[in-house]
């Protein structure tokens, strides 16, 4: 019986060397783009905690706070490198 080949999509935000490259040299836009966040997606810039802000009314910009803040903590990480 014929498989289906795929990728997996466990991972659809990859830390590549455009983002750290963005990252470091603080290009907003361009990290949003490296890292393929949606346009409703938080930007790592704005991260500045794990949990989103009180004021955050519930929807997919609060939703995927976790998600943008845990690849804020990456690039962090690769830039000590």
């Amino acid at each position: 019986m014929p498989v289906k080949l795929r990728q997996s999509k466990h991972r659809q935000h990859r830390i590549t060397p455009e983002a750290v490259e963005a990252f470091q040299r603080g290009d907003a836009m361009g990290l949003h783009r490296a890292l393929g966040l949606k346009p409703w997606q938080p930007s790592p810039f704005d991260i500045d905690g794990p949990e989103p802000p009180t004021w955050a009314s519930p929807g997919p910009w609060r939703d995927s706070w976790p998600m943008v803040a845990g690849l804020l903590a990456e690039l962090k990480g690769t830039n000590t490198q």
